[in-house]
């Protein structure tokens, strides 16, 4: 995502009140975690493994929290965890592209958007593979100029990046982009490029190069260096973030628009994040909260309460989305007012 370059769609919200903390029915939750660097099997969003399964409480929050705020799986499944695994992907769009998907256009139309270029995303891409001098740099190549040469940016869930930054955002109207079982996720960072099969296991980087139009997303995370002072501060001009690039039409088993089943989707949402506010008193001291953020997502992703699901689940690290009742009633307030209208479109590309 290149920040700079879409219009705003949120207006200030009056500053809320923050409600005291609710008691949850706990639910055993499993946790996982470890580390690990791009091209690492199993490796997530921050360059670690989680899955569900069995534990006991915890509570909301860290050292700061309550210890009376029970965890449950509130926010469960809105992470950003395993790179691979992922079929289901939310893409936020303008109104103008809107018309255009529902004329018949193709859903990847465009190389850019009009004077401001590619992204910062596809920019390092092709500054990797300059030269092309290894199979992971000839595989940026490929995937920079050939598969991915039209391409549109998403996210696990449709409210990572709605309040956008600096006044600016994606859209206000939301695809469902679904993947083929088959499809691979490439992972690009600061440590260059890994492949993921559906499995989260790491796809040989020969075996990629070889079968490109296997991979049908790609994984970016932009941040600074964990030893510097501000590991969440500016890179290349651009502040730390996550997206995934869509391109790859092969791959792409089916997209949709105003459909009931994103309505429910963002009802669902709607009804977690209220859920999420009224215990905004366990989410412990968040002073710091933009730049660790970032350092969070370049240490590990650790499903200890409600508030790392919630930190997990974002892919800007901006002060729009540090968890208070305000900018809670903000994300809401976008999640409503962009709930789906007109007619509902759902294209099947692969039987």
């Amino acid at each position: 995502m290149d920040p700079r370059r879409y219009p705003s769609i949120v207006a200030a919200i009056t500053a809320l009140t923050a409600q005291a903390c609710g008691q949850l029915a706990p639910t055993p939750e499993a946790v996982s975690n470890g580390s690990g660097a791009a091209g690492t099997a199993g490796q997530n969003a921050a360059g670690t493994s989680s899955a569900g399964g069995s534990a006991g409480n915890v509570p909301i929050g860290d050292a700061g929290g309550r210890p009376d705020c029970a965890s449950d799986l509130l926010l469960d499944g809105q992470p950003v965890t395993l790179i691979g695994e992922q079929r289901v992907f939310y893409s936020w769009t303008t109104d103008e592209q809107v018309t255009e998907l529902r004329a018949g256009t193709e859903l990847f139309s465009r190389s850019e958007r009009a004077g401001q270029g590619r992204g910062l995303l596809f920019t390092e891409l092709a500054t990797f593979a300059q030269a092309a001098s290894t199979p992971e740099r000839k595989l940026a190549d490929r995937l920079v100029n050939e598969t991915f040469a039209k391409a549109r940016f998403a996210w696990t869930n449709p409210w990572a990046t709605l309040l956008g930054l600096s006044g600016e955002t994606y859209g206000n109207q939301l695809l469902k982009i679904e993947l083929v079982p088959e499809a691979w996720i490439a992972r690009f960072d600061r440590y260059g490029i890994g492949v993921f099969d559906q499995n989260n296991a790491r796809v040989p980087i020969d075996m990629a190069l070889a079968n490109p139009q296997r991979i049908g997303a790609i994984f970016y995370q932009s941040s600074g260096e964990p030893s510097s002072a501000h590991c969440g501060t500016f890179l290349q001009g651009a502040v730390g973030f996550r997206e995934f690039a869509l391109g790859n039409a092969a791959m792409v088993e089916r997209w949709s628009l105003a459909t009931t089943e994103i309505g429910d989707r963002m009802k669902s949402d709607i009804a977690e994040l209220r859920a999420f506010e009224q215990q905004l008193d366990c989410v412990g001291d968040t002073s710091n909260w933009v730049n660790d953020l970032s350092c969070s997502w370049d240490n590990g992703y650790y499903a200890n309460s409600a508030r790392d699901r919630y930190d997990f689940s974002l892919a800007l690290p901006s002060e729009l989305y540090r968890p208070s009742a305000t900018n809670l009633e903000a994300l809401i307030a976008a999640l409503e007012a962009s709930l789906p209208t007109g007619e509902p479109l759902d294209v099947i590309l692969v039987q």
